[in-house]
């Protein structure tokens, strides 16, 4: 496995060390975890209509299968042809109510008349194409035409029933408050109002947060009735408080220095930014064009890591952590053990760092020094540093100090790999020196990250060294697979304890 495999390319966008950055200088906060990412589910509902179909699909043709071929006619069920050919109806099913946005979640949650004749005319089209495919390769006669025929029936009942079923669950948990989608508006107008009607009108799961505008609030009630409720400082602080799922910017398309501006400034916050446009586009972009029900909105930032690629990563966190900590208990054990018996004081070390869209977590580390800062002035460790111990000094080099926080991973505070998290002292500072530092915090921290797994360990006593982390570490969010999780998982046990820059 060679570096480039898994190293960014240098751009305009790596981090420079310019002071006064716009993202400024984030305020420790502590989100309640429930508001991490809970309006995501909306869209996890949805598109887990998908699977629904396919198991409405293939559950109705081996039903149809049984009573027709098993009570009606007495004939030997062939469950291998009936699931090969509902098989290929699923997929062309999902792919076909795909092309007709029949996943949105406004059709999912608030099936309208016509997204009923969608459904019901898309699965026609897919009997008429089985039909003329076993008539081309000559197979019609392998198949019942009265399962056939009870089959087509039954399924589009079948579907709108799942997807019935679907909508009672998702009203109930809307009314509970579990699918709230919270979404902020940036640019006071007759744009975001006519946008925040249509919020309150047509999709009970969202919440308005408010308008947010950072000129003056004495506005013209021509250009507007909507009055902002503060700044975008304000958004990025409440953001990072309190739950905020999707942030709208209504500023006109074509002021590009404007818009650039915002969006820099919203980037530190784990959410999608996206851009109505009520003025023409870019000159020479190439727009991506998202909905909102039947409302197109252009994204200009998605937020890292999906729901499902979220999902996803949280599980294999969750489970390789467990499999791993129960593998290097008895390690572990010794490892406390020599740390108490070495010297005076606990044998974990508790630390307040910034995690997840700057929730303050508390990070676990065996203990490597003699001293236990978690203040106001934590000086990083250096070379020939007096305050490690000798059994530190080992632990630290091969990173066996970083076991413990297999526990904050299981608890959800940190994921496997991820930027590392940094003292709050350190933190704050860097996010003054350093542009996009902030950006880092859209992600969970994680025990080891690819600027580690590229030789960036130890003492950052100078901005460029920090710089050359967050690059890798913005490559990381930009880039995230669970195969890149893999490569810098298995490029940790083998790299990082034979590195000589950590001590």
């Amino acid at each position: 496995m060679t570096d480039h495999m898994i190293k960014p390319e240098p751009d305009e966008n790596t981090p420079d060390t310019r002071s006064g950055h716009a993202s400024g200088t984030p305020q420790p906060v502590s989100a309640p975890k429930s508001a991490v990412r809970r309006g995501s589910l909306v869209r996890v509902i949805s598109e887990s209509a998908a699977l629904i179909d396919v198991a409405a699909i293939m559950l109705t043709a081996f039903t149809a299968e049984l009573i027709y071929s098993g009570i009606v006619v007495q004939a030997p069920i062939d469950f291998q042809r009936t699931f090969g050919l509902s098989l290929i109806a699923s997929i062309a099913t999902v792919g076909i109510f795909a092309y007709l946005r029949l996943y949105r979640s406004d059709n999912v949650l608030r099936p309208r008349y016509a997204s009923l004749q969608k459904t019901v005319a898309g699965w026609i089209v897919v009997i008429i194409g089985l039909i003329v495919m076993a008539f081309l390769t000559k197979t019609s006669e392998d198949f019942s035409r009265g399962w056939v025929l009870l089959w087509a029936i039954a399924t589009p009942a079948v579907i709108l029933s799942g997807r019935f079923v679907v909508r009672q669950l998702a009203t109930w948990m809307i009314g509970q408050g579990r699918l709230a989608r919270h979404v902020a508006i940036v640019g006071a107008g007759p744009v975001a109002d006519r946008l925040a009607l249509h919020l309150r009108n047509r999709n009970p799961e969202l919440v308005l947060v408010g308008v947010f505008d950072d000129r003056s609030t004495g506005r013209d009630p021509g250009e507007g009735t909507l009055a902002p409720i503060g700044t975008t400082k304000d958004l990025v602080a409440r953001g990072q408080r309190d739950p905020l799922d999707e942030i709208i910017i209504t500023v006109p398309m074509n002021a590009r220095s404007r818009l650039d501006r915002l969006i820099d400034t919203l980037a530190v916050l784990p959410v999608d930014i996206r851009v109505c446009p009520g003025m023409p586009v870019i000159e020479g972009s190439v727009p991506r064009v998202s909905y909102l029900d039947d409302m197109p909105l252009i994204s200009a930032l998605k937020r890292p890591i999906g729901e499902w690629s979220w999902m996803a990563k949280t599980a294999f966190d969750r489970v390789a952590a467990t499999l791993l900590l129960i593998l290097v208990a008895p390690l572990m054990a010794l490892i406390a053990l020599a740390v108490r018996l070495e010297s005076k004081g606990p044998a974990l070390f508790r630390q307040r760092r910034h995690g997840f869209n700057h929730e303050i977590i508390t990070v676990l580390k065996f203990r490597s020094m003699s001293v236990m800062e978690d203040g106001g002035a934590v000086k990083q460790a250096s070379k020939n540093d007096n305050r490690i111990t000798r059994l530190g000094a080992i632990l630290r080099r091969t990173s066996l100090d970083e076991l413990p926080q297999l526990i904050n991973v299981i608890r959800g505070d940190m994921s496997l790999v991820g930027p590392r998290p940094h003292a709050l002292t350190h933190n704050d500072h860097y996010a003054k020196i350093i542009g996009h530092y902030a950006n880092r915090h859209r992600v969970k921290p994680g025990i080891t990250g690819l600027a580690q797994v590229n030789g960036l360990r130890g003492e950052t006593d100078t901005p460029d060294k920090m710089a050359a982390r967050i690059k890798y570490d913005l490559y990381y969010i930009d880039n995230w697979s669970i195969w890149l999780d893999i490569k810098i998982l298995i490029r940790t046990a083998i790299v990082v304890p034979f590195q000589k820059t950590a001590y």
